[in-house]
């Protein structure tokens, strides 16, 4: 799927999240690297917020137990860092190592099966050169099968989501998965004052559905035929019904929607509502990233099956 993964790793069970589906997404050809970032010798006698926990010791260890979680037939490449923040280091790192994919988990405070981000994923997430993919809480205790049969991907008419579009297209085509597009038709519009206040508002929203719902079936026509496809419009807050359709689907891809550097991430108000509750794991695909450069040879599973 991905030729080259970065995962960040230290030893937390979060982590152990992030390996389980950065081995998932990594292809049968391709390279995982887990990279494990502790403080600078500097910083050993004074701890900064913005440091990594582990020191050298620790981080070793860490790079050990990846190595033993993971004994398929993946390639796995252990990276020991220094730096004096995580999400600085691993930014730096997937730029200099041309990741295509850099995984992360999420907070300690979540609850099962729900992606929170923490701190450092945060920090990460905000201007990442790569798509980003964040596992959900308890995600390598309940990853039994590692296909991704079902992807979903939120769909509007920006260039963001029509960049996801096409990438999670690509990877449905390389996986075989059943691809959802999912469009809103925003209901949040103010109403209008007057005595035809209710019937001007019904009409508002039911001229958007039909606008998405042609909208995506346009979207959905330029995508590859032997593509599985199909789409759910609805009506609401666009958080809410992204996030209710992320129960179900093995992976939710999104836009970042962010106006940040070209190729970076940055996410819109949208995007981060939804990588901080949903149900599976996350992918955000920064709006400069072309589709063109995720199709592999085609395979039925992931790899670590």
């Amino acid at each position: 799927m991905f030729s080259k993964v970065i995962v960040g790793f230290d030893g937390s069970e979060q982590a152990r999240d992030a390996l389980a589906l950065g081995a998932a997404l990594t292809a049968r050809d391709g390279e995982l690297i887990v990279c494990c970032v502790h403080r600078l010798k500097a910083l050993s006698a004074r701890v900064d917020p913005a440091a990594p926990h582990l020191d050298r010791e620790e981080a070793e260890q860490c790079i050990e137990e990846a190595s033993q979680l993971l004994d398929g037939p993946l390639t796995v490449r252990p990276l020991l860092l220094s730096g004096v923040g995580a999400a600085m280091v691993l930014r730096h790192t997937a730029e200099q190592q041309h990741a295509d994919l850099l995984v992360l988990g999420s907070s300690h405070r979540g609850t099962v099966g729900r992606v929170l981000v923490g701190s450092v994923t945060e920090e990460t997430l905000h201007g990442a050169p790569c798509p980003v993919a964040v596992a959900p809480v308890g995600l390598n205790r309940s990853l039994k099968d590692p296909r991704i049969a079902n992807i979903a991907v939120a769909y509007d008419d920006a260039v963001q989501a029509g960049g996801a579009l096409r990438f999670a297209g690509a990877l449905a085509a390389e996986t075989g998965a059943h691809l959802q597009v999912i469009v809103i038709a925003n209901t949040a519009t103010p109403r209008v004052l007057g005595s035809t206040a209710g019937l001007a508002y019904s009409a508002t929203i039911e001229s958007r559905v039909q606008m998405a719902a042609d909208g995506v079936a346009a979207a959905i026509a330029s995508l590859p035929g032997e593509l599985t496809v199909s789409s759910d419009v609805r009506k609401g807050l666009p958080p809410e019904e992204i996030l209710r359709r992320s129960h179900g689907v093995d992976l939710l891809v999104l836009g970042s929607h962010g106006r940040g550097p070209l190729g970076r991430v940055v996410l819109g108000s949208v995007s981060d509502a939804v990588v901080r509750a949903a149900a599976c794991p996350v992918l955000v695909v920064p709006s400069a990233v072309k589709a063109e450069g995720v199709p592999r040879p085609a395979s039925d599973t992931l790899a670590g099956a």
